[in-house]
């Protein structure tokens, strides 16, 4: 009888084993699928932050003077007129 009583409660003691490692495994990685989701979360949050950002900085399109261009006198559609003007208003200042 007491070998029945042993067995008995040592079903009912890895059962209880048992279930805190599940319960503790289970938990953990719930809380690690929500930490997941929330760096998700948190970096859709950033890519859309610079993409507005972008839009609102956009930078300004100016035409870069020819001498701050690399000079290619064999390229055709340089417009001569406007190296020239350049070299002009260079020598002005």
């Amino acid at each position: 009888m007491s070998t029945i009583n042993v067995l008995r409660y040592t079903a009912v003691a890895l059962g209880a084993l048992v279930g805190f490692k599940t319960d503790f495994s289970l938990k953990s990685e719930a809380s690690r699928k929500q930490e997941e989701n929330k760096y998700q979360t948190e970096l859709k949050l950033i890519e859309k932050a610079k993409a507005e950002y972008a839009l609102l900085q956009v930078p300004q399109q100016t035409k870069a003077p020819i001498s701050e261009k690399k000079l290619d006198l064999e390229d055709p559609n340089l417009d001569y007129g406007a190296v020239i003007l350049t070299a002009v208003e260079g020598l002005k200042q």
